[in-house]
């Protein structure tokens, strides 16, 4: 789907051969699921705020 340039365009080819070898891979896999678990927290945060705003009525 990204081919050898990972989710982030080649962010974490370290050697910089073009290609993504198993550490940087992994690197690039771990910083896309923090950021989607950060999105989740934060989309969860935003729901429950909204959740509050209702009780006000």
């Amino acid at each position: 789907m990204f081919g050898d340039k990972g989710f982030f365009g080649g962010l974490f080819d370290f050697n910089g051969d073009g290609k993504l070898d198993s550490f940087e891979r992994a690197a690039d896999f771990a910083a896309f699921a923090e950021l989607m678990d950060e999105a989740e927290r934060n989309e969860a945060d935003e729901d429950e705020e909204l959740d509050s705003d209702d009780s006000d009525f």
